[in-house]
Protein backbone atom coordinates (compact mmCIF):
# COMPACT_ATOMS: atom_id res chain seq x y z
CA UNK A 1 0.00 0.00 0.00
CA UNK A 2 1.23 3.60 -0.63
CA UNK A 3 2.17 6.12 1.83
CA UNK A 4 -0.20 8.40 1.08
CA UNK A 5 -3.44 5.76 0.96
CA UNK A 6 -1.71 4.01 3.97
CA UNK A 7 -1.93 7.87 5.88
CA UNK A 8 -5.58 8.16 4.40
CA UNK A 9 -6.58 5.30 5.92
CA UNK A 10 -4.90 6.09 9.40
CA UNK A 11 -6.76 9.57 9.35
CA UNK A 12 -10.25 7.00 9.24
CA UNK A 13 -8.87 4.97 11.93
CA UNK A 14 -7.78 7.26 14.01
CA UNK A 15 -11.01 9.53 13.73
CA UNK A 16 -12.78 6.34 14.92
CA UNK A 17 -11.47 5.83 18.05
CA UNK A 18 -11.95 8.29 20.48
CA UNK A 19 -12.50 11.06 18.61
CA UNK A 20 -15.09 12.45 19.75
CA UNK A 21 -14.41 12.81 23.29
CA UNK A 22 -11.24 13.91 24.29
CA UNK A 23 -10.94 11.44 28.05
CA UNK A 24 -11.58 8.28 25.51
CA UNK A 25 -8.29 9.27 23.85
CA UNK A 26 -6.49 9.20 27.46
CA UNK A 27 -8.26 6.17 28.72
CA UNK A 28 -7.49 4.10 25.31
CA UNK A 29 -4.08 5.42 24.89
CA UNK A 30 -2.49 5.81 28.04
CA UNK A 31 -0.02 3.10 28.01
CA UNK A 32 1.58 4.62 24.68
CA UNK A 33 1.21 8.28 26.24
CA UNK A 34 2.87 6.96 29.74
CA UNK A 35 5.98 5.37 27.01
CA UNK A 36 6.28 8.68 25.02
CA UNK A 37 6.46 10.52 27.83
CA UNK A 38 9.30 8.59 29.43
CA UNK A 39 11.10 8.83 25.92
CA UNK A 40 10.44 12.47 25.66
CA UNK A 41 12.13 13.31 29.76
CA UNK A 42 14.99 10.58 29.28
CA UNK A 43 15.69 12.49 25.34
CA UNK A 44 15.47 15.98 27.19
CA UNK A 45 18.45 15.55 29.58
CA UNK A 46 19.90 12.17 28.38
CA UNK A 47 22.85 14.17 27.13
CA UNK A 48 23.22 17.01 29.88
CA UNK A 49 25.35 16.23 32.65
CA UNK A 50 23.08 17.63 35.11
CA UNK A 51 20.02 15.69 34.28
CA UNK A 52 16.68 16.26 35.49
CA UNK A 53 18.62 18.66 38.19
CA UNK A 54 17.73 21.34 35.32
CA UNK A 55 13.93 20.90 36.14
CA UNK A 56 15.02 22.24 39.67
CA UNK A 57 17.83 24.83 38.89
CA UNK A 58 16.07 26.62 36.20
CA UNK A 59 13.19 27.62 38.13
CA UNK A 60 14.74 28.48 40.81
CA UNK A 61 18.03 30.62 39.62
CA UNK A 62 15.15 32.49 38.02
CA UNK A 63 12.98 32.65 41.42
CA UNK A 64 16.51 34.36 42.71
CA UNK A 65 17.15 36.97 40.15
CA UNK A 66 13.75 37.94 40.55
CA UNK A 67 13.83 37.74 44.42
CA UNK A 68 17.10 39.89 44.03
CA UNK A 69 16.02 42.48 41.60
CA UNK A 70 12.34 43.47 43.25
CA UNK A 71 13.18 42.98 46.23
CA UNK A 72 16.74 44.07 47.05
CA UNK A 73 17.11 46.82 44.51
CA UNK A 74 13.85 48.16 43.68
CA UNK A 75 12.71 46.86 47.40
CA UNK A 76 9.24 46.34 46.30
CA UNK A 77 7.09 45.28 49.18
CA UNK A 78 2.67 43.78 49.02
CA UNK A 79 0.66 43.06 51.34
CA UNK A 80 0.76 39.41 53.61
CA UNK A 81 4.22 39.17 52.40
CA UNK A 82 6.92 40.64 55.30
CA UNK A 83 9.36 40.96 53.17
CA UNK A 84 12.31 38.91 53.74
CA UNK A 85 14.15 36.85 51.23
CA UNK A 86 12.68 33.81 51.94
CA UNK A 87 8.84 34.76 52.36
CA UNK A 88 10.24 36.85 48.83
CA UNK A 89 12.12 33.50 47.15
CA UNK A 90 8.41 31.46 47.94
CA UNK A 91 6.26 34.33 46.68
CA UNK A 92 7.62 34.04 42.90
CA UNK A 93 8.46 30.50 42.91
CA UNK A 94 4.22 29.47 43.70
CA UNK A 95 3.76 32.05 40.22
CA UNK A 96 6.44 30.60 38.38
CA UNK A 97 5.53 27.28 38.99
CA UNK A 98 2.56 28.04 37.17
CA UNK A 99 3.43 30.23 34.64
CA UNK A 100 6.06 27.87 33.81
CA UNK A 101 3.94 24.85 33.39
CA UNK A 102 1.48 27.32 30.89
CA UNK A 103 5.12 28.36 28.96
CA UNK A 104 6.14 25.13 28.75
CA UNK A 105 3.46 23.80 26.84
CA UNK A 106 2.19 26.44 24.78
CA UNK A 107 6.29 27.35 23.56
CA UNK A 108 5.80 23.77 22.07
CA UNK A 109 2.59 23.55 20.51
CA UNK A 110 3.47 25.54 17.63
CA UNK A 111 5.57 23.04 16.03
CA UNK A 112 4.32 20.01 17.91
CA UNK A 113 2.88 18.55 14.53
CA UNK A 114 5.88 19.62 12.24
CA UNK A 115 8.26 17.85 14.36
CA UNK A 116 6.43 14.66 14.30
CA UNK A 117 5.28 14.54 10.31
CA UNK A 118 6.44 11.31 9.93
CA UNK A 119 3.08 10.08 12.50
CA UNK A 120 1.66 12.08 10.20
CA UNK A 121 2.49 10.75 6.42
CA UNK A 122 3.53 7.59 7.41
CA UNK A 123 2.11 5.61 10.11
CA UNK A 124 -1.32 5.17 11.25
CA UNK A 125 -1.53 7.29 14.88
CA UNK A 126 -3.54 8.64 16.94
CA UNK A 127 -1.88 12.40 16.50
CA UNK A 128 -3.92 13.57 18.95
CA UNK A 129 -2.07 12.05 22.01
CA UNK A 130 1.05 14.29 21.15
CA UNK A 131 -0.76 17.12 23.16
CA UNK A 132 -1.19 15.08 26.35
CA UNK A 133 2.38 13.48 26.34
CA UNK A 134 3.21 17.65 26.27
CA UNK A 135 1.48 17.94 29.37
CA UNK A 136 2.58 15.08 31.05
CA UNK A 137 6.38 15.75 30.48
CA UNK A 138 5.55 19.56 32.12
CA UNK A 139 3.84 18.15 34.79
CA UNK A 140 6.64 16.36 35.63
CA UNK A 141 8.92 19.42 36.11
CA UNK A 142 5.78 21.39 38.09
CA UNK A 143 5.39 18.75 40.62
CA UNK A 144 9.23 18.50 40.73
CA UNK A 145 8.93 22.95 41.22
CA UNK A 146 6.07 22.25 43.86
CA UNK A 147 8.22 20.01 45.92
CA UNK A 148 11.02 22.64 45.93
CA UNK A 149 8.75 24.95 46.91
CA UNK A 150 7.53 23.06 50.03
CA UNK A 151 10.71 21.81 50.87
CA UNK A 152 11.67 25.63 50.67
CA UNK A 153 9.13 26.46 53.12
CA UNK A 154 9.54 23.91 55.29
CA UNK A 155 13.02 25.05 56.08
CA UNK A 156 12.61 28.38 56.39
CA UNK A 157 9.14 29.10 57.88
CA UNK A 158 8.13 26.26 59.27
CA UNK A 159 5.48 23.78 58.05
CA UNK A 160 3.21 25.00 55.62
CA UNK A 161 -0.45 25.07 56.11
CA UNK A 162 -2.22 21.94 55.66
CA UNK A 163 -3.95 22.89 52.74
CA UNK A 164 -0.30 23.08 50.79
CA UNK A 165 -1.59 19.50 49.99
CA UNK A 166 -4.23 20.19 47.93
CA UNK A 167 -1.89 22.41 45.65
CA UNK A 168 -1.01 19.66 43.19
CA UNK A 169 -4.81 19.67 42.18
CA UNK A 170 -4.01 23.38 40.79
CA UNK A 171 -2.03 21.98 38.37
CA UNK A 172 -4.38 19.04 37.41
CA UNK A 173 -7.16 21.61 37.14
CA UNK A 174 -5.01 23.54 34.55
CA UNK A 175 -4.45 20.65 32.47
CA UNK A 176 -8.47 21.09 30.29
CA UNK A 177 -6.90 24.23 29.63
CA UNK A 178 -3.98 23.54 28.22
CA UNK A 179 -4.65 20.88 26.27
CA UNK A 180 -7.70 22.42 24.59
CA UNK A 181 -4.89 25.26 23.67
CA UNK A 182 -2.55 23.04 22.52
CA UNK A 183 -4.73 20.98 20.19
CA UNK A 184 -5.77 24.71 18.69
CA UNK A 185 -2.37 26.02 18.21
CA UNK A 186 -0.81 22.83 16.93
CA UNK A 187 -3.38 22.38 14.77
CA UNK A 188 -2.93 26.16 13.08
CA UNK A 189 0.42 25.58 13.24
CA UNK A 190 0.92 23.27 10.65
CA UNK A 191 -0.99 26.07 8.53
CA UNK A 192 0.47 29.24 10.08
CA UNK A 193 4.09 28.68 10.33
CA UNK A 194 4.63 32.68 11.70
CA UNK A 195 2.92 30.87 14.91
CA UNK A 196 6.14 29.71 16.14
CA UNK A 197 7.73 33.22 16.05
CA UNK A 198 4.42 34.95 17.50
CA UNK A 199 4.17 32.44 20.59
CA UNK A 200 7.23 33.54 22.59
CA UNK A 201 5.96 37.16 22.00
CA UNK A 202 2.47 36.33 23.54
CA UNK A 203 3.93 34.44 26.28
CA UNK A 204 6.08 37.45 27.85
CA UNK A 205 3.04 39.59 27.48
CA UNK A 206 0.35 36.91 29.57
CA UNK A 207 3.97 36.15 32.19
CA UNK A 208 3.65 40.60 32.75
CA UNK A 209 0.05 40.80 32.74
CA UNK A 210 -0.66 37.94 35.11
CA UNK A 211 0.92 38.10 38.71
CA UNK A 212 4.01 36.30 38.70
CA UNK A 213 5.82 38.37 40.05
CA UNK A 214 3.34 40.30 42.12
CA UNK A 215 -0.20 40.38 43.89
CA UNK A 216 -3.00 40.96 41.64
CA UNK A 217 -4.07 43.58 44.67
CA UNK A 218 -1.58 45.86 43.02
CA UNK A 219 -2.79 46.60 39.89
CA UNK A 220 -5.41 49.17 39.85
CA UNK A 221 -9.36 48.38 40.02
CA UNK A 222 -9.97 49.08 36.41
CA UNK A 223 -7.36 47.24 34.63
CA UNK A 224 -7.56 43.67 37.02
CA UNK A 225 -10.10 42.55 35.16
CA UNK A 226 -7.92 42.35 32.05
CA UNK A 227 -5.52 40.29 34.53
CA UNK A 228 -8.65 38.10 35.95
CA UNK A 229 -8.81 37.04 31.98
CA UNK A 230 -5.07 35.61 32.15
CA UNK A 231 -5.24 32.06 31.70
CA UNK A 232 -2.53 31.65 34.66
CA UNK A 233 -3.82 34.51 36.92
CA UNK A 234 -6.88 32.17 38.97
CA UNK A 235 -4.37 28.74 39.40
CA UNK A 236 -1.43 31.26 40.16
CA UNK A 237 -3.64 32.43 42.97
CA UNK A 238 -5.11 29.23 43.96
CA UNK A 239 -1.86 27.89 44.42
CA UNK A 240 -0.61 31.05 46.57
CA UNK A 241 -4.01 30.08 48.48
CA UNK A 242 -3.71 26.67 49.39
CA UNK A 243 0.36 27.03 49.95
CA UNK A 244 0.30 30.35 52.39
CA UNK A 245 -3.35 30.84 53.16
CA UNK A 246 -4.19 33.53 51.39
CA UNK A 247 -7.24 34.90 50.73
CA UNK A 248 -9.04 33.62 47.57
CA UNK A 249 -12.28 34.09 45.81
CA UNK A 250 -13.24 30.45 45.52
CA UNK A 251 -16.26 31.27 43.65
CA UNK A 252 -13.98 32.12 40.48
CA UNK A 253 -12.33 28.14 40.76
CA UNK A 254 -15.81 26.62 39.30
CA UNK A 255 -15.69 29.19 36.57
CA UNK A 256 -12.54 28.47 35.53
CA UNK A 257 -13.00 25.10 35.47
CA UNK A 258 -16.14 25.14 33.34
CA UNK A 259 -14.10 27.34 30.87
CA UNK A 260 -11.12 25.19 30.87
CA UNK A 261 -13.12 22.47 29.88
CA UNK A 262 -14.89 24.10 26.73
CA UNK A 263 -11.79 24.94 26.02
CA UNK A 264 -10.71 21.62 26.01
CA UNK A 265 -13.72 20.12 23.97
CA UNK A 266 -13.40 23.51 21.19
CA UNK A 267 -9.35 22.50 20.91
CA UNK A 268 -9.91 18.97 20.61
CA UNK A 269 -12.87 19.66 18.11
CA UNK A 270 -11.02 21.99 15.64
CA UNK A 271 -7.73 19.51 15.75
CA UNK A 272 -10.04 16.43 15.08
CA UNK A 273 -11.37 19.05 11.87
CA UNK A 274 -8.40 19.95 10.54
CA UNK A 275 -6.12 17.08 10.67
CA UNK A 276 -7.37 15.82 7.87
CA UNK A 277 -5.49 18.44 6.01
CA UNK A 278 -2.05 17.83 7.67
CA UNK A 279 -0.71 15.09 5.23
CA UNK A 280 -1.25 17.45 2.20
CA UNK A 281 0.33 20.60 3.97
CA UNK A 282 3.04 18.31 5.21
Amino acid sequence: MKAGSASKQGFADVRSVGARYPSRVLWEHGPLIRRLAARELQSRYRASMLGIAWTIIVPLGMVLMYTFVFGSILKMRWSGIDGSMENMTAFFLAGLIVHQLFSDCIARAPSLVLENKTYVTRVVFPLEILSLVTVAVALVGAIVGLVLLLSFMMLTSGIPPATALLSPLVLLGMTPMLLGLIWIISALGVFVRDLGQIMPIVLSVLFFLAPVIYPRSSVPEPLQAFVVFNPITIPIEMMRALVFGHPFQWELAPAYLAISLIVCWAGFSLFSRLRRAFADVL
